[in-house]
């Protein structure tokens, strides 16, 4: 290479000094501003929300069957501090909500261990699919809380019926997104992937995991949130332990102020469920395959 030559290339080759790091900053800024933004939009949102339910209470009268705000905010502190004079529900507080827990993530489990390889499989195999599919499209119109009266009839009251109910109530959403998205990936990258000699288990971990991740992190965040409210129907009806079964006696009790703050209780933990679970395990595979989850 000559040196005329060499001097036509030479300033291609020069980045402009601090460039990568003003775009660095630029970048980090923007997504603090974006993560600013969603945090005031939000806490706007629930402000309204919590002023109509003061007006609603206050206006129509209707402290009895709907307590404002305050009064349930009291009820929530004084639980969770263990400040209550009329404790009416066995255990407390604590203890419900760590067995609502261990039931929902053991639900989730055992749902996700048999459902995503399930939905891998009949995603990639049209024969399997043409015999699997109908039997599983058969069984899921029957809503989750009619499988509880035979949960209760095979496992009797407890543990065992609730986490079945559960899992019953995770597994269609976490089958359906798993196979849609394994059914779904680009031919082309399937076969290019053969072309440089990639076998069944190299290309179910290259290729197809990682183009069925978005899919499955989907199925994931709407199985969870349902597996809150199997939970609550589960432990009103089969269990005398966890949140559903305060919130059934708080009815029969007839203590409104309770009964919200249950709900209240179970939106929390239940939020708290999603991001510490599905978000963890969207950051580590988005990051790690560089893929956009839906």
């Amino acid at each position: 290479m000559d040196e005329r030559t060499t001097a036509i290339l030479e300033p291609v080759n020069v980045a402009p000094t601090g460039a990568g790091e003003k775009l660095n900053a630029y970048g980090l800024a923007r997504r603090r501003r974006d993560r600013r933004r969603k945090i005031a939009r939000g806490a706007i949102g629930i402000v309204v929300l919590l002023l109509l339910w003061q007006v609603m209470s206050v206006v129509y009268n209707l402290q009895l069957i709907l307590p404002p705000p305050l009064a349930v905010g009291r009820t929530i502190w004084n639980t969770l501090t263990l400040n209550t004079d009329r404790w009416l529900y066995g255990p407390n507080i604590y203890e419900h909500l760590a067995a609502s827990f261990v039931r929902a993530i053991t639900g989730f489990t055992v749902a996700a261990a048999f459902a995503i390889p399930l939905g891998l499989f009949v995603g990639r195999f049209r024969a399997v699919r043409e015999y699997v599919d109908p039997v599983i499209r058969s069984l899921y119109p029957i809503p989750g809380i009619a499988w509880i009266p035979l949960a209760i009839l095979w496992f009797g009251l407890g543990n065992t019926a609730v986490i079945f109910v559960v899992f019953i109530a995770e597994f269609f959403p976490l089958y359906f997104n798993t196979e849609a998205g394994a059914r779904n990936i680009n031919p082309i990258l399937v076969d290019a992937a053969r072309c440089f000699g990639a076998k069944r288990l190299t290309l179910l971990r290259r290729v197809i995991l990682p183009a069925s991740i978005p899919y499955i992190i989907t199925g994931m965040r709407i199985a969870l949130g349902g597996a809150w409210r199997m939970i609550v129907a589960g432990e009103m009806l089969a269990s005398q332990s966890g949140i559903g079964s305060v919130l059934m006696e708080s009815r029969y009790q007839l203590r409104a102020t309770d009964l919200m703050m249950a709900m209240i209780l179970i939106s929390i933990v239940g939020y708290a469920t999603e991001r510490l679970v599905v978000g963890t395990l969207e950051k580590k595979t988005t990051e790690r395959w560089e893929v956009k989850v839906l």
